[in-house]
């Protein structure tokens, strides 16, 4: 960047950069620095994300139908016949009106007729674009696309083999973790304590396709096995609107010492609700050895 301070302008003219991931890591910096101080920025840039987060997961690509992509190929064919054809050349040194073969009124018009239809093709490919996006506006809401909390939690298990995962945010300072989580992603969350895990960090990236959350990762170093817990604001998955806490899970965790186990695949995924941010923690644990890591969370070995 050049300055390790920025002025209000340049602040906001790095938002888009920031916001496309085009920044530099210098430049990151600065900027989160910056917005940190400055409640005017922070609210534009906020702002361009959601916006950003709004148009990829509403605006989809949609397939042109078959007509249309039939037509479009009719089209290209006959423009190709056309290019062909035996044309006479008539700009020819020492050609003039006199010398024009009767003919160039055909060509003109077959130059027009071309344009007329390549018109067209272009007029309906913009009606197919836009029949795809208001297409995908009255869909019924079943058939768009809904994730699930605790089998996602699995597949980021089972992608990473419950091994360590490189932080985002590399701390061994739960605090720092919260405030950094606050200050560069907008989570203000409470990072849970587990008894006797070593707390390695925050790997904040995307966990289903447009949506972002953080990943907290423990290791237990007595028996080399690593906890992952993600997070969610309530308020963040209801603007989302594609990614389901399991209802199950909703209806038990109303009390912060409430919990539920759900078994996916062989893996038992927690889930407890502190405030307004759901958890679902996740390990080569059962459920209830897990739970009972989390002190918060009312696990009695004595009602099993």
């Amino acid at each position: 960047m050049g300055k390790n301070e920025l002025t209000k302008d340049e602040a906001f003219e790095l938002i888009a950069p920031i916001v496309d991931g085009e920044a530099t890591a210098d430049e990151r910096k600065a900027f989160m620095d910056f917005i940190a101080q400055n409640p005017e920025v922070r609210k534009e840039y906020e702002s361009i994300k959601k916006i950003k987060a709004l148009v990829e997961s509403r605006c989809p690509c949609a397939k042109a139908p078959d007509s249309l992509r039939q037509y479009v190929k009719t089209i290209g064919q006959q423009e190709a016949s056309l290019q062909n054809m035996d044309v006479p050349i008539y700009d020819l040194a020492g050609g003039g009106p006199a010398e024009q073969n009767p003919d160039h009124s055909n060509t003109q018009e077959s130059s027009s007729f071309r344009h007329f239809a390549f018109s067209i093709a272009a007029t309906l490919l913009i009606a197919a674009a836009f029949w795809g996006f208001f297409n995908f506006y009255d869909q019924p809401a079943e058939y768009q696309t809904v994730y699930n909390i605790e089998e996602y939690a699995y597949e980021h298990f089972k992608q990473h083999k419950g091994q360590f995962v490189p932080p985002t945010i590399s701390t061994a300072n739960m605090s720092s973790a919260e405030i950094q989580l606050a200050r560069n992603y907008d989570m203000p969350i409470t990072i849970p304590a587990l008894e006797n895990a070593e707390f390695k960090g925050v790997v904040y990236g995307e966990f289903v396709p447009n949506y972002k959350a953080p990943m907290l990762e423990y290791f237990l170093p007595d028996q080399s096995q690593y906890i992952y817990i993600f997070a969610f604001k309530l308020d963040k998955l209801k603007e989302f609107g594609h990614l389901d806490r399991y209802k199950e899970a909703v209806k038990k965790c109303n009390k912060p010492e409430d919990f539920y186990i759900r078994n996916v695949n062989g893996k038992h995924v927690v889930s407890w609700k502190w405030d307004d941010v759901w958890y679902a923690a996740i390990s080569n644990h059962n459920g209830n050895t897990l739970a009972s890591l989390v002190k918060p969370l009312k696990y009695n070995p004595e009602q099993q």
